[in-house]
C-alpha cells in the first residue's frame, strides 16, 4: 500500500488505451478529495467530484483526471488484496463514492495520509486489509456503470454527434475534428461510437447521398446537377459522382430522369428499365 497526499492545480493526467499497455499497471487507486476541483473519471466519461468523495480507478483501464486547486490523498492498493475483498472491483472503474457511502473511508484514507510517517509495515498490512473491507462495503451501496448503462451514454453521444452533422452537412469542410469539437468528444471517443456503421467521414458522405438523392427525386426541385453537388456539401462534382453512382447504381443526372419521368410499355405495363427504377425508388425513399 501505497499513501501520498499531494496539492495539484492546472494538471490533467490522461492514460488511454496505449499509455495503460506500455505502463504495464496492475494495481487500484483510491483518490479522496479533500477540497478543490476533480473531474475524473473513465476516459470520456469523467465527472466532477465534490470534497469527501472517493474514485477507485482500476490501473489497467484508460482514464482521466483535471484538477484545479484540489488536494488529494491517492491510495495504491494491490488488485490481489482488493479483489479479495471485492471481487467486482474492477466493474467500478471511475465510479465515484460519494461521501454518504464512503465517510468512514474517506476518514481512514485522511488519516493515513496524517500518519503516513509512523506507520510501520506490520501496522500497514493490517490497515490496507481494513481498508479494502471499508471499500467493498462501499461499493456494495453504489450501483456500477454497468453495460446497459454505458451502451445509453454511448448512444446519447452519438446522437449529439449525428446532431452537429446534420446541421451541417452543407459544409465541404465539415471533417472528423469539427465533428469531434462540436460534439465535446475527443476523436477517439467519435471513432469508437461510429465504427459499427463505418467510420465518421463514411456517416457524413452516407447522409449527404441520401439528402441529394431526395433532391434528385422531388419533382419541384429544379437546382443543376452542378448546383446541388455543391448545396450538399460535396467539394467536386466528380467525387459526388462516383460516390452517387456507387450507392444508387446511376449517375445524379439518369437517376433524375429515371425517378421523374414515367414510361409505359406496349400493354401499359412498365418496361424493365422502369421495374428497376421503381424498385430503386422505393429503397431510396425507404431511407428518408
Amino acid at each position: 500500500m501505497n499513501v501520498f497526499e499531494r496539492a495539484l492545480s492546472g494538471v490533467e493526467h490522461r492514460r488511454d488505451r496505449t499509455r495503460v499497455r506500455r505502463d504495464g499497471f496492475d494495481h487500484f487507486t483510491l483518490q479522496y478529495l479533500r477540497s478543490g476541483t476533480f473531474h475524473g473519471g473513465a476516459l470520456d466519461a469523467e465527472r466532477r467530484l465534490a470534497p469527501g468523495d472517493v474514485i477507485l480507478f482500476d490501473l489497467t483501464r484508460p482514464q482521466r483526471t483535471r484538477l484545479e486547486s484540489a488536494r488529494t490523498v491517492t491510495v495504491s492498493l494491490s488488485r490481489e488484496l482488493v479483489e479479495a475483498a471485492a471481487p467486482e472491483a474492477g466493474r467500478y472503474h471511475g465510479q465515484v463514492l460519494p461521501e454518504a457511502v464512503s465517510g468512514l473511508l474517506g476518514d481512514l484514507i485522511g488519516s493515513l495520509a496524517r500518519r503516513a510517517a509512523t506507520t510501520t509495515p506490520d501496522t500497514a498490512g493490517s490497515t490496507a486489509r481494513a481498508l479494502t473491507e471499508l471499500l467493498a462495503g462501499a461499493l456494495g451501496q453504489v450501483r456500477p456503470d454497468d453495460e446497459a448503462t454505458g451502451g445509453i451514454i454511448a448512444d446519447l453521444r452519438r446522437r449529439r454527434a449525428e446532431a452537429f452533422i446534420e446541421a451541417r452537412l452543407n459544409d465541404p469542410t465539415l471533417d472528423v475534428a469539427t465533428v469531434a469539437r462540436g460534439a465535446a468528444l475527443s476523436r477517439s471517443a467519435l471513432y469508437r461510437l461510429f465504427e459499427p456503421t463505418g467510420g465518421v467521414a463514411q456517416h457524413i458522405l452516407a447522409r449527404r447521398l441520401e439528402r441529394l438523392g431526395a433532391a434528385l427525386r422531388n419533382p419541384v426541385e429544379t437546382r443543376s446537377i452542378t448546383t446541388l453537388t455543391f448545396d450538399h456539401g460535396f467539394a467536386s462534382e466528380s467525387h459526388c459522382s462516383r460516390a452517387f453512382r456507387s450507392t444508387f447504381g446511376l449517375p445524379p443526372g439518369r437517376y433524375r430522369a429515371e425517378m421523374r419521368v414515367p414510361r409505359a410499355g406496349a400493354r401499359g405495363e412498365p418496361p424493365a428499365g422502369e421495374s428497376a427504377a421503381r424498385l430503386l425508388t422505393a429503397w431510396s425513399r425507404a431511407l428518408d
